[in-house]
Parts: structure tokens; C-alpha cells; sequence
């Protein structure tokens, strides 16, 4: 069974908003830094014969325009399941944010962006496929030792959660909930 059928099997198993990952050249693991904005809500309306205009939209934003960005902040993935923000994070809607996601530690992380019942979602889909690589509009894998970019575009829901979906991390400690400055 090819990556795209089992992508919108498991889009249609799981039944509702952010739920599986991909680009439509091939499934997860390309490796273009921004992600080319290929995400999860994309995946989703494939799953229901549709085509999203807007690729990889969430209910806390949307892939950023990587010449466009306001500020950067980098983020380091460790292995005492941990996001270690190097600056405090304050973002305003409307605002682009360049991520800069280093793993610091010997096994893979990953980096998501989404409101809580997205990042629930996507749990729910990372333990169901544990060896899922994304490099998607608001989620990278990260291997040790590499960076990976993330660019993206905040608007909506104030309530931000980041997160590694890896079954087993976001449950020991590694995710983080934030606010929009208003």
C-alpha cells in the first residue's frame, strides 16, 4: 500500500481537523525547511475528495511566507523531553515567526504547531504510525543533531500549543502552551 492511500486511510480513520500529514509528492520526508506548507489540514480535505486552497491552515495560524518574517526564535529539542525557547515566546496575530528548531539530544523529536484538539489529533495518528516523518507547514522531524526551519503565520485561536508528538514525549513533558499578545 503506497503513503498517500495509507495517509488518507488513517485521515479518514481519525475524522476531524488537523489529522494527517503529507505533501502530494510523496508523503513525509522531504526535507525543505518551511515545509513548502503541505500540512495536516491539507491531508484532510484530500481525505474527503476535496482540495485545500490553503495548505496546512490551522485553527492557531497558518505556513508562513518565509521573505516576510517579523522575528525568529530558536528552539531546542532535548531529551529530557523538553522545548527549551532560547527567548520568551510572544508572537501578536498576524505576526510570522521563523523557527529555528535544533535537536540538541540522540534520539528523533519533533516540532508541531496546532491548537490542543490538533495536537491531540495528531498523537492519536503518531501512535498509530510511531515511524510517521513530517516535514509538513506546522510540523518538522527533527533527527539528532540536525535543524530544521519552521516558518510560520499566527492567527486565531490565542491559545498556542507546541509540541513533540513522538508517542511518549508530549505526555513526559514536552509541550508547551502559549499566548498571543494581544
Amino acid at each position: 500500500m503506497n503513503n498517500k492511500l495509507l495517509l488518507v486511510l488513517a485521515g479518514m480513520l481519525l475524522g476531524g481537523g488537523v489529522l494527517a500529514g503529507g505533501s502530494h509528492e510523496g508523503g513525509h520526508g522531504h526535507e525543505s525547511g518551511h515545509a513548502e506548507g503541505h500540512g495536516h489540514a491539507a491531508m484532510h480535505a484530500h481525505a474527503e475528495g476535496g482540495h485545500d486552497d490553503d495548505h496546512g491552515r490551522s485553527a492557531v495560524g497558518r505556513p508562513g511566507d518565509p521573505a516576510r518574517v517579523d522575528r525568529v526564535i530558536a528552539v531546542d529539542l532535548l531529551d529530557a523531553m523538553r522545548l527549551d525557547f532560547k527567548t520568551p515566546f510572544t508572537a501578536r496575530p498576524g505576526e510570522t515567526v521563523k523557527f529555528v528548531v535544533t535537536n540538541r539530544g540522540s534520539i528523533r523529536h519533533e516540532f508541531s504547531i496546532g491548537s490542543a484538539a490538533e495536537q491531540a489529533a495528531h498523537r492519536e495518528m503518531m501512535r498509530r504510525m510511531p515511524g510517521m516523518v513530517h516535514a509538513d507547514g506546522n510540523t518538522v522531524t527533527v533527527e539528532p543533531g540536525q535543524t530544521r526551519e519552521l516558518v510560520w503565520t499566527f492567527d486565531g485561536q490565542d491559545e498556542i500549543v507546541f509540541s513533540c508528538n513522538i508517542p511518549g514525549h508530549a505526555e513526559a513533558g514536552m509541550s508547551r502552551t502559549e499566548r498571543l499578545v494581544r
